[in-house]
């Protein structure tokens, strides 16, 4: 079980001095990483005998996260200051309301001490360098929103796309898998980027992509959930976005209906009624969508 921390009063830390370099094999990891399917069976009581503890040393609120690492921490931090003004873009751009539920992120200091905790507090995960878990106590209760991830060169892209899964949960009855990562996937990338995914957009550019996403809607698991989904589930969230005013309004709709209702059903009927061969036109808004320039970046992620 995740242990449920009380509010904390912000106060300053030195800087972060941790260096983050990528290990070897780091390619190999999931770049976006998933959270688990809203609407599932709560997973089994994972053990209570870890031998690889949660960082805990040094803690910072900041906005409505609560960090927790081994390092020292400073809220002066490019990173943090960044993350801040996360919760408040997402709501602007998805017409939510605000959550104030605190968020836990518990960042360990190298990547085999927080896969060797993933293994052992929940060995039915597949590996991801990064998890947003919402836990839940009991029946009827309010879930723990938690992250945990470590302090790696994707450090910036892994907490703003496991921080959208957790400001989302905390405002929405529920999110299909797909809209769940193709969310996330849009709200990783820098502001400057307007949710321009690069690798995404030139690997879609470059292949024999057939947008489907009825398929897309009937995946509810994970595991089901490989780099080639990923990449159609951000495409399909920043067509609707940046690519056309009727799919937007559909999709701003959907997301309203999901602040009442865990399973309002698929979106492609409304999709299809605001733009008639959303295939086409999604093919359309990626051949005409413009890669980003560089945009300054977070220390905390450029170590």
């Amino acid at each position: 079980m995740f242990t449920r921390f009380p509010n904390l009063i912000r106060t300053g830390f030195l800087g972060l001095t941790v260096g983050m370099t990528a290990s070897a094999g780091c390619e190999s990891l999931r770049t976006l990483a998933p959270t688990l399917p809203a609407g599932t069976t709560p997973a089994p009581t994972p053990p209570t005998s870890t031998t690889v503890h949660k960082p805990g040393k040094h803690w910072l609120r900041l906005s409505q996260y609560v960090f927790y690492s081994d390092a020292p921490l400073t809220a002066d931090d490019p990173l943090f200051r960044e993350l801040e003004g996360l919760p408040e873009q997402i709501q602007r751009e998805l017409k939510l309301p605000p959550s104030t539920q605190v968020i836990q992120v518990f960042l360990f200091n190298s990547q085999d001490a927080y896969e060797s905790f993933m293994r052992e507090r929940y060995p039915w995960l597949p590996v991801r360098r990064a998890y947003f878990i919402a836990d839940q106590k009991r029946p009827g209760t309010q879930d723990d929103l938690v992250v945990y991830t470590w302090l790696g060169e994707h450090l910036r892209t892994d907490l703003r796309h496991e921080l959208t899964h957790a400001i989302l949960h905390g405002v929405l009855k529920g999110v299909p898998l797909w809209l769940d990562e193709g969310l996330a996937g849009f709200f990783e990338q820098p502001v400057g980027h307007d949710g321009v995914n690069p690798s995404h957009l030139d690997t879609l550019r470059k292949s024999t992509f057939t947008p489907d996403l009825a398929r897309l809607e009937k995946l509810g698991q994970v595991k089901q959930m490989e780099k080639a989904e990923y990449r159609e589930a951000w495409a399909w969230v920043h067509f609707c976005l940046r690519g056309n005013p009727g799919a937007k309004t559909a999709l701003l709709s959907y997301m309203a209906r999901l602040r009442e209702d865990a399973d309002p059903g698929p979106l492609l009927p409304a999709l299809q009624a605001a733009v008639p061969h959303p295939g086409p036109a999604l093919l359309d808004h990626l051949a005409r969508t413009e890669l980003p320039g560089p945009v300054a970046r977070g220390h905390m992620a450029d170590r």
